[in-house]
């Protein structure tokens, strides 16, 4: 009996044997990149890449359908088994193709292959944001979809080596697919919106591929092998990470996973959007801007390649962080060939979110820049206006600028928002002291001016966080610009005066404080009130709340208005502007605990009638909107 059990067990382990040995036997040996598919675009009228892995030293034989050849084209593997060939396309046209490829009895053939213009779309979230997340494009997933727009996503990815094929996800699968709503509706919306505004335009295919990752840095996106070659850039990156709790240590890491596995590709250019987390190291983003433009030109093979950049809109950026940041950007538009900025100090629609949700401005504006800059197509201008000198008349300054056609105007009602005017400081030469200042557009000039200031100096405009509403005639915002290199900060940004109409509150679980700098803010918390707050509303009254507990609604309550005007809360929740409130972004708070600044929270206001009640806004697992004005019944 137990010679029979060991004479199964034999059998059965030879039969695996032999089944294994089949299986790896069948297991294909030719393989392709996720980026070399059916339904792909192909970079029209140009020589591009068809490549992938075989058993080393194997033929490969590739045959496109457009060449009409009678024998197919031979490409040997190298030693590791990695081919690619150079193939001639015709030119931009609507007509489906075929590569049919082989190796041995191993066969692949891809099928609904274009030629049109192929993108780049890359950054960070703002690039990431998907059409079915922006309020303005949500309707482009019902109705009938543009064929002729092919996309392909690498996904949210990252690795510390280099990888020869965008590595495989659980919840994504790199491919090409024709426009569809399930893909379009997680693709980027920027992304898209330029390229259906190519495909309108230029009567072509697009392709776009979208390698974008939320939250990342710039140095994430050089390539290693360029980083090598030039330490000085490397060790830069490697210090400035080096602040970052997700991305410390990982240079490169975004590269090895998005662009390296594509670098084969021919693309027409890059769109980048990507800036906010190089905040903090804003000084030497520019350096580092310059250099992935350049390392991607050379690894993509062209040399002048478009490379379009999108400056971050204005957020609470501390000081004039925020402001270097989009100097930084500007700067490098300008001093590359073929590179142009997109400006976005309009583009903050609800006050306080990193993420303006509306993207067809951003779209259309990347958009003209290539169809005017690139294709040749009669957009007019499509640069903003921007800063080009100074000069002092008396007490006022007149700004002049470039890229203004005919002349410059100003968008919306009241005062012209966002400039400020500048004097020498008495006691320190390197520093100047700036003030808010009124404006008058004259032409393609602006004056600028201020009460009290006699001998000015230097100029800035939305040099801060504030919003812009000075605009090309062909309504294209004005670039935040400085007059001067000083390091000084900027003056805050205009704040309305508050009204100071008298209000009602009822509610549980709050009690009284004033708005000045150490109160309280929440009870049973050591959050207190920092320096930065609007002293406009110094010395109101507050109504604090106790947080709620875990997964219950923050403290709730009524506003009784005693007269006409406007009632205050100050909250850390962009979501009431969906409940009928107005978040100001110039009246942004900060957060301090044992001496650091923390938490910034926002000032909304509503318009009221004398009798108007108005329940306090309800979320759950928030601290609550604390209650401000003049006086508190």
């Amino acid at each position: 009996m137990k010679n029979f059990k060991f004479i199964l067990i034999a059998v059965v382990a030879m039969l695996f044997s032999v089944a294994t040995t089949e299986a790896k036997e069948q297991e294909p040996t030719l393989v392709l990149p996720s980026v070399v598919g059916s339904n792909m675009v192909l970079q029209h009228s140009s020589t591009v890449n068809i490549w992938g892995w075989a058993k080393p030293k194997a033929t490969v034989k590739v045959n496109p359908s457009w060449l009409n050849l009678k024998k197919p084209l031979k490409v040997k593997a190298d030693e590791e088994g990695f081919w690619i060939l150079p193939v001639q396309t015709l030119g931009a046209g609507f007509d489906a193709h075929t590569i049919t490829i082989s190796c041995k009895k191993e066969v692949k053939e891809l099928t609904n292959i274009l030629f049109g213009e192929v993108w780049l779309c890359a950054g960070q979230s703002n690039m990431e944001w998907r059409v079915n997340k922006t309020p303005d494009m949500k309707g482009e997933l019902k109705g009938d979809m543009n064929k002729n727009i092919r996309l392909y996503c690498t996904g949210r990815i990252a690795s510390a080596t280099p990888q020869k094929d965008v590595p495989a996800q659980r919840k994504h699968k790199a491919r090409w697919s024709v426009c569809n709503p399930r893909d379009l509706a997680t693709f980027s919306a920027v992304g898209y919106g330029f390229g259906k505004d190519l495909q309108e335009a230029l009567n072509v295919p697009i392709g776009l591929i979208d390698a974008s990752y939320g939250g990342t840095p710039v140095e994430g996106w050089l390539s290693a092998e360029y980083l090598t070659a030039n330490p000085k850039v490397a060790a830069v990156c490697k210090k400035d990470l080096s602040r970052s709790r997700k991305w410390k240590n990982k240079v490169s890491h975004l590269h090895n996973a998005n662009i390296y596995p594509i670098r084969h590709t021919t693309i027409a250019g890059v769109i980048w959007y990507q800036g906010c987390s190089n905040v903090s190291t804003a000084t030497r983003y520019a350096s580092k801007l310059s250099h992935l433009v350049k390392s991607w030109r050379l690894e993509f093979r062209n040399p002048e390649m478009p490379f379009y950049i999108v400056e971050i809109a204005p957020h609470t950026y501390g000081g004039i962080n925020g402001a270097l940041l989009r100097e930084a950007q500007a700067r490098v538009a300008a001093r590359t060939k073929n590179c142009e900025l997109v400006v976005t100090n309009d583009q903050n629609q609800i006050p306080g979110d990193i993420h303006p949700p509306k993207k067809w401005d951003v779209s259309h504006r990347l958009a003209a820049c290539a169809l005017g800059g690139h294709y040749g197509k009669s957009v007019g201008e499509f640069r903003s206006p921007a800063y080009r000198a100074i000069t002092v008349e008396g007490d006022k300054i007149r700004v002049h600028f470039k890229n203004v056609p005919t002349n410059l105007v100003q968008k919306g009602e009241g005062r012209i928002n966002g400039f400020q005017i500048g004097v020498q400081n008495a006691e320190n030469a390197k520093k100047i002291d700036f003030v808010l200042a009124e404006a008058r557009i004259e032409g393609k000039d602006v004056v600028v001016w201020a009460e009290g200031v006699t001998a000015p100096t230097a100029v800035r405009y939305c040099f801060n966080e504030d919003m812009g509403n000075v605009f090309s005639a062909e309504g294209l915002p004005l670039c935040a610009f400085r007059s001067d290199k000083s390091r000084s900060l900027s003056a805050r940004p205009y704040v309305e005066k508050p009204s100071e109409i008298s209000i009602k509150f009822e509610g549980e679980g709050f009690s009284r404080s004033n708005f000045v700098e150490g109160a309280q803010l929440w009870q049973g918390h050591t959050f207190v009130m920092a320096n930065v707050y609007p002293k406009e509303f110094e010395g109101f009254e507050m109504m604090v709340p106790t947080p709620a507990a875990k997964g219950q609604n923050c403290a709730g309550g009524r506003i009784t208005a005693k007269a006409d005007g406007k009632i205050y809360i100050l909250t850390s929740n962009n979501a009431i502007v969906r409940k009928g409130w107005t978040i100001l972004t110039s009246c942004y708070t900060r957060c301090a605990k044992d001496g650091k600044l923390k938490g910034t929270f926002y000032i909304a206001e509503r318009e009221v009638k004398t009798g108007d009640v108005v329940e306090l806004p309800l979320f759950k697992n928030t601290w609550g909107s604390i209650v401000l004005a003049k006086s508190i019944e």
